[in-house]
């Protein structure tokens, strides 16, 4: 290549090649555009343990936390993909805790964790709800098979009784961050159940 041949990368290029990258890349990348000391995009703030909305992906926080898992070391050791996604929730959990995980059952039953809670509705079945019943769409149930991991929930009367039976990898500290980790891994939460279903439009 010529000396003298000048490259240019747009903003627009520069973010769809950083969405793509692994971190490794995001470093070149960020190296290519002269910034050292972030693997942000221009208009997405660089990962970080002191906001957790920064925590977009299960690269954000490997990112954020500095460690990752051998993905493919996994995968070619028979490690089922369902597994796979629960311990990347794992790790997203713990970058949302800010760096560690701190739920701990208290003795007397005091403190309060939170926990994404799940409903599962065919397209059929949400097609012929009316509005009303479509806002009501805050009920589940998953038992007595899910009773056996840490993806066992309930919920039942609407929102007003709720129970996680043993999800304490996954829980956090406040039910915003528990909403966020629900509707922002929604995808991965998805493969981690294994029900063989896809993630369509979120009803708002």
């Amino acid at each position: 290549m010529s000396e003298n041949k000048e490259l240019k990368i747009t903003s627009a290029n520069y973010e769809a090649a950083y969405a793509m990258a692994d971190d490794n890349t995001r470093k070149i990348l960020a190296v290519l555009v002269g910034d050292n000391e972030t693997t942000a995009t221009p208009s997405q703030p660089a990962p970080s343990l002191s906001d957790y909305t920064t925590i977009r992906s299960y690269e954000d926080a490997c990112v954020a936390l500095g460690e990752s898992m051998d993905v493919e070391k996994l995968v070619a050791a028979g490690v089922p993909n369902h597994i796979i996604a629960q311990m990347k929730l794992e790790h997203i959990c713990k970058a949302l805790w800010g760096g560690e995980n701190k739920c701990q059952p208290t003795a007397d039953g005091s403190k309060v964790w939170w926990y994404p809670v799940m409903a599962l509705w065919t397209p059929g079945e949400i097609s012929n709800m009316s509005d009303d019943e479509r806002r009501a769409l805050l009920s589940a149930i998953a038992d007595p098979g899910a009773f056996a991991g840490f993806g066992s929930l309930t919920a039942t009367y609407r929102s007003s009784y709720s129970i996680a039976y043993g999800g304490f990898r996954l829980c956090l500290d406040t039910e915003e961050k528990a909403e966020y980790f629900g509707k922002q891994f929604v995808e991965l939460w998805a493969e981690a159940y294994a029900y063989n279903f896809t993630v369509g439009g979120h009803l708002e």
